[in-house]
């Protein structure tokens, strides 16, 4: 997700959803977002509550890394 503050900087927010429960373990709001950042936030996720079988991505460009894909 983003959005913009009234000032006109970008806020963007990862959000982590498990689709099927609709249970929302993290919602990351950052400023800019890079593939590591993307990795380390999931790494996160994945440490408290498992790993998933499968991940289902939208088209941003902080999901197109080679960071994401390793």
């Amino acid at each position: 997700m983003d959005d913009q503050l009234a000032r006109g900087k970008k806020l963007r927010v990862l959000t982590v959803v498990d689709t099927y429960s609709r249970y929302v373990p993290m919602l990351d709001p950052r400023f800019s977002y890079c593939g590591e950042d993307v990795v380390a936030t999931l790494e996160r996720v994945c440490s408290t509550i498992g790993y998933p079988k499968t991940i289902r991505l939208d088209q941003g460009s902080e999901f197109v890394a080679s960071d994401l894909d390793l």
